[in-house]
This record gives structure tokens, sequence and C-alpha cells, in this order.
């Protein structure tokens, strides 16, 4: 965080609290979701004193002074917060475990994960995600304009943080995934195994499905043509658990499967478009009142948050991986 946040956080702290914190490490600042509850305190502070000493009745209305662009703050977690009821901090699910990033990757698809451009996303690994910082964003996310609302300004993730963090290639062919097709005859021609009905819900293939058979590479991969499935099989798992991922912890949309028939051709499309777009719908989602999760792609906020202010972050990022995604330093 900037000194200049830092500086604004304590502020508020002091003119609503009476005195000045005495903080003596980084994480006794006060977080985003504590500065906007304070700013409401001060603002009902602020009009009672006017109110009593006036002997007039005035009416504080949260959200904007003009709503003809902010337009959803009647179903945004702001209007519920001003309520002054408990916005409970959001579930983050994922549908694929990637422990050890490229460590977790077997051998025999390396060559075809690098052709297809998933490699530097791979090196990325699962990591504990700061659930309160993932609140307290969504909290300061406008869908109308697609960017945080903070005490500074404007700000929001890019697609060059979105190219840099994660490695992903943001110019290219678009991704649009078919609709309408039979999902199970897209699994058999990709993959080589036909699922059951059972095995699907909609377009979303269980995880269960593919964990049964699709595990272990050294077992059952004989040939080339096999290990090209094991590789398609990881690359969904990558792709729906990760990149793509919704709000399930059991299930992948197998509607990204044709789009790894050729890998050479899968390297050309714009994955990080997609996934910077993806996440923009999740947080958009995200701050209606009704909604209490996100998926997976949380990740890239959290890894966001902690690079644009560092002040939130783990301390210096590593200068040892400079040929990786900046995300796994």
């Amino acid at each position: 965080m900037f000194p200049f946040m830092i500086q604004a956080i304590l502020k508020e702290e002091e003119e609503v609290v009476g005195e000045r914190p005495q903080c003596r490490k980084l994480a006794d600042i006060p977080a985003f979701a504590k500065l906007a509850r304070n700013r409401h305190l001060r603002r009902l502070k602020s009009a009672t004193e006017m109110a009593s000493s006036s002997g007039q009745n005035r009416v504080i209305h949260s959200g904007p002074d003009d709503p003809s662009l902010l337009r959803l703050q009647n179903i945004h977690v702001s209007e519920h917060i001003w309520d002054g009821r408990d916005h409970p901090i959001l579930k983050v699910r994922k549908s694929q475990f990637i422990p050890a990033g490229l460590d977790g990757v077997p051998e025999e698809i390396l060559p075809h994960l690098e052709l297809a451009g998933f490699t530097e996303i791979a090196h990325v690994c699962q990591f504990p995600l700061d659930l309160s910082l993932i609140t307290a964003l969504v909290e300061r996310w406008r869908p109308e304009i697609h960017t945080f609302h903070l005490p500074p300004g404007e700000c929001t993730i890019t697609l060059q943080d979105v190219s840099v963090l994660l490695g992903l290639r943001i110019d290219g062919r678009p991704v649009i995934a078919p609709i309408g097709v039979n999902y199970a005859d897209i699994v058999e021609e990709s993959l080589g195994i036909r699922p059951s009905r059972a095995d699907f819900v909609g377009s979303f293939l269980k995880t269960s499905w593919l964990d049964q058979h699709f595990t272990h590479v050294a077992m059952h991969a004989q040939n080339p043509l096999q290990i090209t499935r094991f590789a398609r099989a990881y690359m969904l798992r990558l792709i729906g658990g990760f990149m793509l991922s919704d709000h399930s912890s059991s299930r992948v949309s197998v509607r990204y499967l044709p789009l790894l028939e050729d890998f050479a051709v899968t390297s050309e499309y714009s994955w990080g478009s997609a996934v910077l777009g993806y996440l923009y719908r999740e947080l958009c989602m995200a701050t209606n009142i009704d909604r209490h999760g996100l998926g997976e792609l949380a990740a890239l906020l959290v890894m966001w948050a902690w690079d644009r202010f560092p002040f939130l972050g783990l301390g210096n990022p590593l200068h040892t991986r400079l040929h990786l995604p900046y995300a796994t330093r």
C-alpha cells in the first residue's frame, strides 16, 4: 500500500475513534473494509452533530451523489453494509488442486504443455488465499465501470497484469467455446473414453471421472496418442479448475476441449483476455448481496493486490526466477 493511503487510513481512524492508532507493524493498519465502515460512521457522527446544533432533522443517503452512472447501488454489497448488516467473508471454491506447480506436472506431458503455451501458468502453485482481503476488494468493486473505488481514486486489473503475473498470452484469437453440441462426443473424441450421462452436469464433467481415467500417466499412457490425451485432460483441469473455474469444487467445463485439439493452435488463443474477462464477471456477480463466493480465479485478485499494494503482500519478490511469471516470485 502506498504511504499516502496508509496516512489516509490512519486519519480516518483518528477522526472516528478520537485518537491516532499506534502502529508498530504493518499488520496494525486497518483493512479496506474497516476503512469503509469508519467513513460511514464519521458521516453519521457529523450529521448527528449538525442536526443537534441546528435543531433540524437531516437524512444521510448511502451510495453515490449522482446515481446516473453507479445505477446498481441498490443491489451492491456496500448498500447492505450501510444498512448495518454484516457482509460475511466470501468463499473461494476450486475444481482442481495443483499444489506443486510445474513440479506436479507429469514429465511425459511437458512438451505438449509448452507447445500449448501453458508452461508458465503451470508454474503458479496454489497458496492459501486471504479471504478477508478478497472480501474487502469485492466491497470496493463497481460493476458499472469495472474498477475498484478506493480513497485515492479508481484502479483495476489490466491485461498487462494478467500477462506479467500469470504469463498468459493477451493477444491472438478470441477464446470462444462451442455450445449446443454433444459433450459426450467431444470428450470421447478428445480423450478417447466416453463418459456416461451420469458423469455430466450440463456441459460440466465431474472431476472424479477425470481422476479415475487420467491420473497416472506412467501406468496408463503407453503410446504418443495416449500421452496427448493425458495432456488434454491436464489442460482441461488447469482451465476449468483455475483459469476459468466456476463455483463448483467437483466439475470442469468440457466446452474448452475443442480448443485443445491442436496444441500449436491452442497457443494462438488469447487466454489472458479470457481470464481477465472471466475475473471481471466474477467480481461483478460477487458484489451482489445474495452472492457468497468466487471461483478459484480469485487467486489472481490476491496476486494483483500484493503486487500493486506491496504493504498487503508477503515482502519483496524473489529475484531468482526472472524467467517465470511474476506470481511465482
